[in-house]
């Protein structure tokens, strides 16, 4: 089956939907865009995470065909402030040609692993990402933009603003999703996608089978989150080209054919970021 995919990929376009690219120097970079095209990764979606790195997400665009940008300030750097110069530099971004989208942005109830930060229970450091997040849906909206969408342990909260922002206007994607089927029907029914990764590859990963199991298939979205989250067992850096690997798993999950698999997530594509596929 693994030939399967690669094969469709070529035929079909494989994307991948959220990916980190600035985060790979410029000569490993070089090689994963040449192995993701090999695989039949057509189109990826690379989002940053504060302004430098939204920034050099849009030059890296202007470079690479195939390389679609997100900008946005993620919940951990949001925690640290959001200010209007902030704010006004975003959208500056937002109205660049090859922007397809706001993110990464959301909200992060849990912590942050690199910088060893707990957010859980810290009112201050909660609130201010929540006042980060409203604005940054809010210029979605207005820029008439779709969002990339980080949620851990905050589903509650982040629907709540979603239908309070009028998040339905522009939809878009929530990346990684891991919440409950419930919270999976109330996004869908906004206009987001769920986009799944490597989590899918994990054996124990029985709750997030359960749930993927039962979303429509129109409703679905595929990601490697390049160069974090890595496959199971993977030891190596995440890329694009990982992303057939998600494709197969979910496939074999859903027992459907991978290449109606890959037809329905290149078409579900499409459809949130208006390219020319």
């Amino acid at each position: 089956m693994r030939e399967a995919i690669k094969d469709m990929g070529k035929a079909a376009r494989l994307v991948d939907v959220h990916t980190h690219l600035e985060q790979y120097s410029a000569t490993d970079l070089e090689s994963v865009l040449k192995r993701a095209g090999s695989a039949g990764v057509a189109w990826i979606v690379t989002s940053g995470m504060d302004l430098d790195t939204s920034t050099r997400a849009v030059e890296l665009s202007r470079s690479q065909s195939g390389i679609a940008v997100s900008v946005g300030i993620h919940p951990w750097v949001a925690a640290d402030g959001f200010s209007n110069a902030l704010y006004e530099k975003l959208t500056s971004l937002s109205q660049q040609d090859t922007t397809v989208a706001i993110g990464e942005i959301g909200l992060d109830f849990v912590d942050n692993v690199f910088k060893k930060v707990v957010y859980r229970n810290n009112r201050e450091l909660c609130s201010a990402q929540t006042e980060a997040f409203r604005r940054q849906v809010e210029l979605a909206c207005r820029m008439k933009l779709p969002m990339i969408v980080h949620s851990r342990g905050a589903y509650p909260t982040l629907i709540t603003i979603l239908r309070e922002q009028k998040a339905h206007r522009v939809g878009g994607v929530i990346h990684n999703f891991d919440g409950s089927i419930r919270e999976a029907h109330e996004l869908l029914d906004m206009g987001f996608y769920l986009s799944i990764g490597g989590a899918i590859t994990y054996p124990a990963a029985h709750e997030l089978f359960e749930t993927f199991l039962r979303l429509p298939l129109e409703g679905i979205l595929t990601e490697t989150d390049s160069p974090y989250m890595p496959l199971y067992k993977q030891e190596a850096e995440n890329e694009p080209a990982n992303v057939v690997h998600v494709l197969r798993a979910l496939a074999e999950l859903r027992r459907i054919d991978v290449e109606r698999l890959v037809e329905i997530v290149y078409s579900n594509f499409g459809n949130l970021f208006r390219l020319p596929l």
